[in-house]
């Protein structure tokens, strides 16, 4: 029943990213519930296998773009790169409360993930994606007792904020267009549902199948909040391709059982 529900709400969100349907958009939207049940089929311990890998890949971006700054610019490779540099860091913070490291240990290795991923979303074009991934990050560590890192998440976001005031990006816009009220309440109430969901796992057992997708949607409500309410100028919302990039993994770590061993 729960997993019926999940998919329910999965399926709601996904339209709302959308709002006007049309074939292609169907299609996406079809490949992103076949990626998450997909997903839902492989054992957690294999997706957890995956942190070093995406976490190299993202590295591995940043050395490229260091060295070739034009060379995984444009459509496709952005869709890429920001889903590496969400989850290099998404996969590192799930994976904090089971395997603890000393505070220096802890603050080298998110320090060097954070500006990496800020980095390959600078080049990418993607600058003020950090913010939402900043405030994600912070309330996590919040929640989860790590307040010494917070300061240095803040700085590097504020530093972030000055580059794209220095480049000249604005930092609010003219809003979403083409979003009535009815489309603007599905949108916050599915997303917020995930979140309290997610929450709701969090709480009951703090494991990498449970942080996992309670930062993700951390992350995709800080930035639905930007977009809405203080009318971002770029986010999630105008990307919906990378949105469901995104989501998909996230919906399909949440339909795993509560129990399943890492």
């Amino acid at each position: 029943m729960k997993k019926i529900c999940i998919y329910i709400l999965a399926a709601t969100l996904l339209y709302s990213f959308f709002r006007e349907l049309n074939v292609v958009k169907v299609l996406l939207m079809l490949a992103a519930l076949a990626a998450i049940f997909a997903i839902d089929l492989i054992p957690a311990k294999y997706i957890m296998a995956m942190k070093y890998p995406v976490i190299l890949l993202s590295f591995a971006a940043t050395a490229c773009f260091f060295f070739y700054p034009r060379a995984l610019t444009g459509y496709p490779m952005e869709i890429i790169i920001t889903f590496l540099a969400f989850y290099g860091l998404t996969f590192y913070m799930a994976g904090m409360e089971e395997k603890k490291n000393d505070f220096f240990k802890e603050v080298a290795a998110v320090s060097i993930l954070f500006i990496s991923s800020s980095f390959n979303l600078f080049i990418a074009g993607k600058l003020l994606f950090i913010v939402p991934l900043a405030i994600a990050t912070i309330l996590l560590l919040f929640i989860l007792d790590r307040n010494r890192l917070t300061p240095f998440i803040a700085g590097y976001a504020l530093i972030a904020m000055i580059v794209a005031y220095r480049q000249g990006i604005h930092f609010t816009g003219t809003g979403l267009l083409g979003l009535n009220d009815v489309n603007r309440y599905i949108l916050l109430g599915a997303s917020f549902a995930f979140l309290v969901i997610g929450f709701a796992g969090f709480t009951k057992k703090r494991t990498f199948a449970t942080i996992l997708p309670f930062f993700g949607f951390l992350y995709i409500a800080a930035d639905i909040l930007m977009v809405l309410g203080l009318r971002s100028s770029t986010g999630l919302l105008y990307q919906p391709v990378i949105l469901l990039a995104i989501v998909s993994p996230l919906v399909g770590v949440m339909l795993k059982p509560e129990g399943e061993r890492i």
